[in-house]
């Protein structure tokens, strides 16, 4: 299986939610490599510094990428390898975006609840992968996460018309969304949810659903296909 996660705008927390999601899929067993395919190279530095700091997960591979064609052939070369890929996509519409998208089983969208993020969010979803989708006669799901959420946020009025557009797009949404938690700044310098000093059971068991999620709508999709 091959996750891209993609928004074209910055600063939706891609990066973050990458690292937690390879962490965790690692963690349960599962051979991962993930590629970076960010200019700024974030992902790679965690890596290094985590390896320093012996709080890398030995299921867990990196390696960072500019070149599109490189990004889709590793990708590819890497699930046939028995490994699911995870793609950190730059916050820009560049080649890149679309290599992670055409190698692509599942799209994870995140975003937070504001008009710049859910607007870059919905271009993706109702233009970008349908254009994938027509090239390469298939269907690609996608998948929203609301990222970096706090109750404040979530019941504010101002937001309200943000959250209907998204429950009206058809785009399918997790069930739910990823809180603010001290957890995720924390492994932005070294390690996983699972290896930080003081582990978060409730941010690691958001990323187990969400993961679970992600696995149901590549294993739906691929059913449908073979129907």
């Amino acid at each position: 299986m091959i996750v891209t996660i993609a928004n074209p705008k910055g600063g939706t927390g891609k990066t973050t939610l990458v690292r937690a999601l390879s962490g965790t899929a690692a963690h349960a067993g599962n051979d991962v490599f993930l590629i970076d395919a960010d200019s700024r190279a974030n992902t790679m530095r965690w890596v290094t510094m985590s390896k320093q700091m012996d709080v890398w997960p030995d299921r867990l591979e990196a390696e960072s990428c500019l070149d599109p064609d490189r990004i889709y052939k590793m990708a590819l070369d890497r699930q046939r390898e028995g490994k699911i890929v995870f793609v950190d996509i730059e916050g820009t519409t560049n080649e890149n975006l679309f290599a992670g998208l055409y190698c692509a089983d599942v799209v994870l969208i995140p975003l937070q609840t504001t008009q710049d993020d859910v607007v870059a969010g919905m271009q993706l979803a109702l233009n970008h992968i349908p254009v994938v989708e027509d090239d390469q006669k298939r269907k690609l799901p996608a998948l929203i996460v609301i990222n970096q959420h706090d109750l404040v946020t979530g019941r504010a009025k101002a937001h309200a018309p943000l959250r209907e557009i998204l429950r009206e797009s058809g785009v399918a949404l997790a069930s739910q969304p990823i809180a603010r938690r001290a957890c995720y700044q924390s492994i932005g310098a070294a390690g996983t949810l699972q290896t930080v000093a003081t582990p978060d059971p409730k941010a690691i068991a958001e990323m187990e659903t969400l993961l679970g999620e992600i696995l149901t709508l590549y294993r739906s999709t691929a059913e449908g296909v073979q129907a």
